[in-house]
């Protein structure tokens, strides 16, 4: 097994009956046109359901200054309001950069730029289809583009996690709010993998092209370097009944950020989280005003 390389496979399938079907007819297929399967299986298996705005989305959007960036052969479309040290919105998965919209409005009347993107595969954004490595490289890019006067970042979900990453890099502290971070992502490919039945080399296969599009490693991206993250100020924010991200990454993130305060709500879930006003308005108090305050 390659250096960094996760072992798929070790269970090949759920045992049901769709899932089983599915194995045999992937690796069948995968051994006819390992190559031509391999982009499907990428494109169709990571495709990215639209996210629909609403009226009033849709009117925050029109006010925002946007622009691309450019990210390999992709697009990265940024959206700005206001002026000021910038606070940073990033979306998890099958989100977009106006799904965050309920702290826009709040940070600008702090005195903050308020910067929102989105993700390859989402929204504006170039492609239909996306990953994790992707959307690591993605914040990273937009990040690096404000390094000068980013004052703090907003994450949900995947996002969260992505935003750790990049802040790794950054050696002055930033003020960060990760709302409904996940916890074992390669475990949780592992069982999406065996229960629609995936053979596990197309998969390997599969991942290793999105690594080497992204230039970074699956495995090296699901740890964190939590001596890298300790000076930033760090807010979590969990539903204690979140069915898609449990609320012991938030417990597992704050043991390894001793001080870190995490608030915990409880039958808001993992989107309706977003936008509840207690929480906005917690959120927004962890951003001082700025007035004149030193950035960079």
């Amino acid at each position: 097994m390659a250096k960094n390389e996760y072992n798929w496979g070790q269970k090949k399938h759920d045992r049901t009956m769709a899932s089983a079907l599915s194995y045999w007819l992937t690796r069948m297929l995968f051994y006819v046109a390992p190559h031509t399967f391999t982009r499907l299986m990428r494109e169709k298996g990571f495709a990215i359901k639209p996210f629909q705005l609403s009226a009033a989305q849709r009117e925050l959007l029109s006010q925002a200054h946007s622009f691309y960036l450019a990210f390999n052969h992709n697009k990265i479309k940024v959206y700005e309001w206001g002026s000021g040290p910038v606070i940073l919105l990033v979306h998890g998965w099958a989100g977009r950069a106006l799904q965050l919209d309920a702290f826009i409005t709040p940070l600008l009347q702090q005195g903050y730029r308020v910067v929102a993107f989105d993700h390859k595969g989402h929204g504006e954004s170039s492609s239909r289809f996306s990953s994790y490595p992707e959307i690591v490289r993605g914040t990273g890019l937009v990040a690096a583009h404000y390094a000068d006067t980013l004052y703090g970042v907003v994450a949900h979900s995947i996002g969260s996690n992505s935003m750790f990453k990049v802040s790794e890099n950054f050696e002055r502290e930033l003020k960060m709010v990760a709302v409904a971070p996940m916890e074992n992502f390669i475990g949780w490919l592992e069982k999406m993998r065996m229960r629609l039945g995936i053979y596990e080399d197309l998969f390997a296969q599969v991942i290793r092209q999105i690594e080497s599009d992204s230039g970074l490693i699956l495995a090296e991206l699901c740890v964190l370097d939590y001596e890298k993250i300790r000076h930033h100020d760090v807010l979590l924010v969990h539903d204690k009944f979140d069915r898609i991200n449990q609320i012991s990454a938030s417990h597992e993130i704050q043991k390894n950020l001793h001080g870190t305060e995490l608030i915990q709500t409880e039958m808001l879930g993992h989107s309706r989280i977003l936008g509840n006003q207690e929480v906005v308005d917690r959120v927004v108090a962890h951003f001082p005003p700025p007035q004149k305050m030193q950035v960079g």
